[in-house]
């Protein structure tokens, strides 16, 4: 057995999900095989950008929730007022309201 692995019993290996540990240097991390394209834009910036640094990470969750944010707002208002159409001031203040001159 190399002296790079912890010495464990026959028994225990045998029983073992995982291979052991190595001991010493950590291995190089293997890089990214660069963009896909058969994939959207968006989806090839997953590994090199969004999910490398924390702050990059964080800065993209605010960032579509921002973006989500305001969709859904614009969304919701444009039911709404289709729900409410004519009982909303809006829609009824010509009546109420005298023209300036």
């Amino acid at each position: 057995m190399s002296a790079l692995y912890k010495q464990v019993s026959p028994q225990r290996r045998a029983h073992a999900h995982t291979p052991p540990t190595p001991i010493g240097p950590a291995p190089a991390p293997t890089l990214s095989p660069g963009p896909d394209p058969t994939r959207a834009p968006i989806a090839n910036l997953h590994p090199s950008l969004i999910f490398r640094r924390n702050t990059a990470f964080v800065g993209a969750v605010f960032a579509g929730a921002f973006a989500f944010e305001l969709a859904y707002d614009n969304v919701m208002d444009k039911v709404w007022d289709k729900i409410n159409k004519g009982r909303q001031w809006k829609d009824i203040r010509h009546k109420y309201v005298e023209a300036e001159e």
